[in-house]
């Protein structure tokens, strides 16, 4: 069942939608693609996406959704053939040679590349029966039905993105797709009207936020959306509860994982508490490694593993079967979990860890701040890290920007947790799935330290 689809603002009927889909899998078929045999969607176009996934219904082909990192896969699985956009939006497909390579499992559905944030990218392989849990148990806890009209300024090519396409085959509600984010656009879209849901990640939502505080009209439509969702990082405290202030209702933050198609706990209008990303969804559970404070996962929806990474699988799992995050967190006995971050990017200072995001969350409670990333820089002495603070600010508002900062952290953090150094940007580097891309800024932040070494 597909529902109404509108891309950058055309409507597709759906009679072409599915005359598309059928000659897709014709073309596909004719290359060897079913079970076992992979599906490369290779560029980043919704209507490729969206049509490549309802080929998958009929034929069954795993669906490998990594862009220019196909041609990994393809030199130890059979790949059958490479789906791009074509002439007039339809796509092209080029098979490919057959070279005796083994096929996937029969039981692959997707395979989806991690973002790469706390290392090199891995091929996470999701089975049919995950698949089936999102589209069923996850949808039903963030109460999907075919009456939804839901704005989607994402790409469909990652775990967020992707898990939504699952839901609109599945329950056939309305999907408006823009293929680039535009925070004019999504705001113009949103003043139209009529949309339940928004879906996008925590810097859309800061954009946007300051834009409503501006503009009456945007926060009115922001309010009267039934849900806000939101994956990629966590969300600062401040910018859930400030949305919650001026358009009446949260951020419906959820946490989920390439590693779990996308989602195990989402918040939802009756069931929002601030500083948690909600609660487990039904036949979903974690619990807390405590060596490090880690979450671990179990619950349908986990993927089969790393493809032909046999060292990542072990290190993944523990030896009852339960998946390890990298997350710090806690779960409270009703289910709701707290995410802290990521344990890898922990501070030190004096022998204290500090999850970053104590501190971001201080400076994101400016309201100049848009987003706030810190990092910590290695001294090689007994007091640990440096701190260094990043925050996304507007150049009209810098000025104000780093007293209001200071004072701030002042009030709120010990001197030991207050980063050393401040940096506004314009913007962040970010992942392939949206996130600031911390090491990045990490290395901005040794560059400019070895900068300031060499000047002095």
């Amino acid at each position: 069942m597909t529902g109404r689809l509108v891309i950058d603002g055309e409507e597709i009927p759906r009679g072409r939608v599915h005359g598309d889909a059928a000659a897709l899998a014709t073309a596909l078929a004719s290359a060897g693609a079913g079970p076992g045999r992979g599906v490369v969607i290779a560029r980043d176009d919704p209507y490729t996406a969206v049509l490549t996934a309802l080929a998958a219904e009929s034929l069954c082909f795993p669906v490998l959704c990594q862009g220019e990192r196909w041609r990994g896969v393809a030199r130890t699985r059979r790949v059958a053939a490479v789906v791009t956009p074509g002439e007039g939006g339809a796509p092209s497909v080029t098979a490919q040679r057959d070279t005796g390579l083994p096929d996937f499992e029969g039981s692959a559905h997707t395979l989806l590349y991690t973002s790469g944030s706390s290392g090199e990218p891995k091929a996470v392989e999701l089975s049919h029966s995950a698949i089936g849990y999102h589209r069923h148990d996850v949808a039903a806890h963030a109460e999907i039905t075919s009456r939804d009209r839901m704005l989607v300024p994402m790409s469909l090519l990652n775990s967020y993105g992707w898990g939504i396409v699952q839901y609109w085959l599945e329950h056939g509600f309305e999907m408006h797709v823009e293929s680039r984010l535009s925070m004019d656009r999504v705001a113009a879209l949103l003043r139209e009207g009529g949309y339940t849901r928004l879906d996008g990640v925590g810097s859309m939502y800061a954009a946007l936020l300051v834009a409503a505080r501006r503009d009456q009209g945007l926060a009115t439509a922001l309010g009267a959306l039934h849900l806000r969702g939101c994956g990629g990082d966590v969300l600062p405290v401040g910018l859930v509860e400030a949305y919650a202030d001026l358009v009446g209702g949260p951020i419906h933050d959820g946490y989920g994982l390439s590693e779990t198609v996308a989602w195990v706990t989402q918040s939802l209008p009756g069931a929002w508490r601030p500083g948690t990303v909600g609660p487990l969804i039904k036949g979903s559970s974690a619990r807390i490694d405590p060596a490090e404070g880690e979450v671990l996962l179990h619950g349908p929806g986990l993927m089969d593993g790393y493809l032909d990474d046999d060292a990542a699988n072990a290190a993944a799992f523990t030896e009852d079967g339960w998946l390890r995050t990298g997350d710090r967190g806690t779960v409270e006995p009703d289910g709701h979990l707290t995410i802290e971050g990521r344990i890898k990017e922990s501070l030190v200072v004096h022998g204290e860890t500090i999850p970053p995001r104590f501190v971001e969350d201080v400076l994101a409670s400016c309201d100049p701040v848009r987003e706030a990333a810190v990092v910590g820089l290695p001294t090689g002495r007994a007091r640990g890290d440096r701190l260094v603070a990043f925050a996304v600010v507007d150049s009209a508002e810098r000025e104000e920007a780093l007293p209001l900062i200071r004072l701030a952290l002042r009030d709120h953090l010990p001197v030991h947790q207050r980063p050393r150094e401040i940096h506004l940007l314009d913007e962040f580097p970010r992942t392939r799935t949206d996130k600031p891309d911390r090491r990045a800024l990490r290395a901005r932040a040794a560059s400019l330290e070895e900068e300031r070494v060499t000047d002095n």
